[in-house]
């Protein structure tokens, strides 16, 4: 199926993963619209093809949307989309598999994963499995998000620009978790921060210093004047649901949302 638009999750490695992941096959035929939570979905012409990846609306925001264009599919593995994609045959959904993979495997079936899309994966899932993992995150975030650009990218290279940066990245984390302080969000009183840097591993780290508190919150003023908001937890606590009050989504142990500063 060929698309014309492709809306992705925005200011998120997996998010334009899995856009690349379209453009190694539609290439510049498409559109590619970041898209965030608490955003209205962008406007988009009644012949538009469109594919969302890595992200999704509430369900009557996707109904109205499959209505009005011509052709329509979801791919995502957020939690908090799992009832709102539930029977709906355009969707495809897989909380085991990140969205650059579910991308990758709708637009190249049968083919292995590259290995950026791989390493992409474990962090997303937060499973920190593959050979120097944080590094090669880390350096990833010091190249634009171009598609041309990571075509180029090598693994082995990102390892080893990644390692001096993971100690930057381990001082950084010391000092935003020193500022934090408790305040109540979603009705939980947990320990929060204001950080732009980071924010999964101040979240994460926030929740090994404060194993009293059900989860932790990081959040910053974005570009567009609203605060994103970043919440992890460690163990059984559904941050999704949290974030799902306010409009946001995600998984059990990481979710986010937007809101008006």
């Amino acid at each position: 199926m060929t698309f014309s638009h492709i809306l992705y999750h925005a200011n998120c490695a997996d998010g334009f993963g899995a856009a690349y992941a379209a453009w190694t096959v539609l290439g510049d035929s498409a559109q590619y619209l970041p898209v965030r939570h608490g955003d209205p979905p962008p406007e988009l012409p009644d012949e538009a093809r469109v594919a969302i990846v890595d992200f999704s609306y509430d369900r009557q925001t996707l109904l109205d949307l499959q209505a009005r264009v011509q052709e329509f599919l979801v791919l995502d593995h957020h939690k908090s989309a799992r009832d709102d994609l539930r029977d709906l045959s355009w969707a495809q959904f897989d909380m085991e598999k990140s969205g650059a993979r579910l991308a990758w495997e709708y637009w190249r079936p049968g083919e292995p994963l590259p290995d950026l899309l791989a390493y992409i994966e474990d962090r997303d899932l937060w499973r920190w499995a593959l050979p120097e993992s944080r590094e090669v995150s880390l350096a990833l975030q010091c190249y634009p998000q171009d598609f041309s650009g990571w075509s180029e990218l090598s693994v082995a290279d990102l390892r080893a620009e990644g390692r001096a940066i993971l100690n930057f990245q381990n001082q950084q984390i010391s000092r935003a978790v020193s500022r934090a302080r408790f305040q109540e969000v979603g009705g939980h009183n947990v320990p929060t921060v204001n950080s732009c840097l980071f924010q999964s591993e101040v979240g994460d780290e926030l929740c090994r210093l404060h194993p009293e508190a059900p989860f932790a919150a990081v959040y910053y003023v974005n570009q567009h004047g609203k605060q994103a908001w970043s919440l992890r937890s460690i163990g059984e606590f559904d941050v999704a649901e949290v974030a799902r009050v306010f409009g946001g989504g995600g998984h059990r142990n990481a979710a986010g949302f937007g809101r008006d500063f």
